[in-house]
């Protein structure tokens, strides 16, 4: 019949969802369109050509280069906490005569392994799962390295004071391995390099553990010297890859000539602003603008100075984009987007006045056309985020046409058209 037992709640459900939150924070951190200053870009398109040494970006992107990287090393960095569990893990189930070590020794074998090292591996890997957005789960990664070391060397001490000699080898293998697999930047893998050499250095000074002879020194030397620089290129290879990746992602999402949001950008933008103005209630502007008889002049000067008219239109368009959730696109020709969030109708109708004004203002030769000037139309519709973007474009399309009849160089603010 029916199941009448009370539903009980899923552990592994509940840590899923904690990891699936912290990569949709991280995610809406990133806007869909990427907005950065010239000085900017500029830099990253000196660092994409470069060819030395690379450890810090601008500062208006390294901290989402760092995030993004935390993310794209997380599984790696699951997988290196995890595996020392495994192995020692295995190494329980081994009797001594397969270990080959005293009874002693496989007893602190087994007690370091159950009470230090696998729990710390564990609770590592766990914590760097669920957190991989942040900068702790790479300071636990390496925290629970360092720990491991030094179980490991208290081993080898007690080892040694029963007559039993641990290979130091295995203790050189987590520096290096946190070095080439950890991800991390350079900086931090000198620190973690340092704390390796303090633990063994120290546990020799202090009498605890064997002194190593002159080329085991030297050949610890050389990899942790290899896994550094190794890590350097990584994080080179990685940054100037990721100031790469970054300049694409402004070059699909911008209009070379104008400098302005594209169509693309624009539509992408609109759905972020659209649902902001549904979850504050706020209204935005959404208007079309297109410069008058513009045909004449590509016509009468050329294209070279139809693009240059283009271009200081662009720069005053651009000054009505200055809020975040502002956005002026160029859709293609002489045809342009504007977005203004936070825009009631009276001050909507004054802003896009403006706009006109200040384009006619330009005093760009338009000799054909009535004016003798270069001029622009706009027309816009006020949206409370619910309406389509399609519907929007009719809409304000409308309210263009409307001005454009009525003899141009104007604004005009309307309804937005029914279904």
């Amino acid at each position: 019949m029916f199941d009448d037992r009370p539903a009980t709640a899923d552990p592994m459900g509940f840590f899923l969802r904690l990891r699936h939150r912290g990569l949709v924070v991280a995610a809406s951190k990133r806007s869909p369109v990427d907005e950065l200053p010239p000085a900017t870009v500029q830099t990253l398109e000196r660092i994409a050509r470069s060819s030395g040494p690379l450890l810090r970006l601008p500062a208006e992107v390294e901290p989402h280069y760092r995030e993004q990287w935390r993310i794209t090393a997380n599984h790696m960095r699951v997988l290196l906490a995890v595996l020392p569990a495994l192995v020692f893990g295995f190494l329980l189930l081994l009797p001594a005569s397969v270990l080959d070590m005293p009874e002693a020794v496989v007893e602190l074998l087994r007690l370091l392994s159950l009470c230090v090292i696998i729990p710390t591996a564990l609770c590592a890997a766990v914590v760097t799962w669920l957190l991989p957005q942040h900068a702790v789960s790479g300071a636990v990664i390496a925290a629970g390295g360092l720990v491991l070391l030094l179980a490991f060397e208290i081993l080898r001490a007690k080892s040694a004071a029963f007559g039993y000699t641990v290979d130091h080898g295995l203790a050189l293998a987590i520096p290096v391995a946190l070095a080439v697999l950890g991800g991390f930047r350079f900086d931090r893998v000198l620190m973690i390099h340092a704390g390796y050499l303090a633990i063994v250095v120290g546990g020799i000074e202090l009498g605890w553990t064997p002194p190593l002879t002159t080329i085991a020194w030297v050949a610890e030397g050389g990899l942790l010297l290899v896994s550094a620089m190794a890590a350097l290129w990584m994080e080179t290879t990685q940054r100037r890859s990721w100031a790469a990746r970054r300049l694409l992602t402004l070059q699909v999402h911008q209009d070379t000539l104008t400098s302005l949001r594209n169509r693309r950008a624009f539509e992408l933008h609109f759905e972020l602003a659209a649902a902001q103005a549904r979850r504050d209630g706020c209204s935005m502007l959404f208007a079309l603008a297109d410069l008058d008889h513009f045909k004449l002049v590509n016509d009468r000067y050329g294209h070279a100075y139809g693009d240059g008219a283009l271009s200081e239109v662009g720069v005053v368009l651009g000054q009505f984009g200055r809020r975040p959730l502002d956005l002026v696109a160029r859709l293609g020709g002489e045809e342009f987007a504007i977005l203004l969030y936070d825009c009631d109708p009276a001050a909507a109708e004054t802003r896009l006045q403006a706009l006109v004004d200040q384009v006619r203002g330009l005093g760009i030769d338009n000799h054909d056309a009535p004016l003798r000037k270069l001029t622009i139309s706009a027309g816009g519709v006020i949206s409370d985020g619910r309406h389509s973007l399609s519907l929007l474009y009719r809409s304000a399309d409308a309210q263009l046409y409307k001005v454009k009849r009525g003899g141009r160089n104007g604004a005009r603010i309307g309804p937005v058209l029914d279904e």
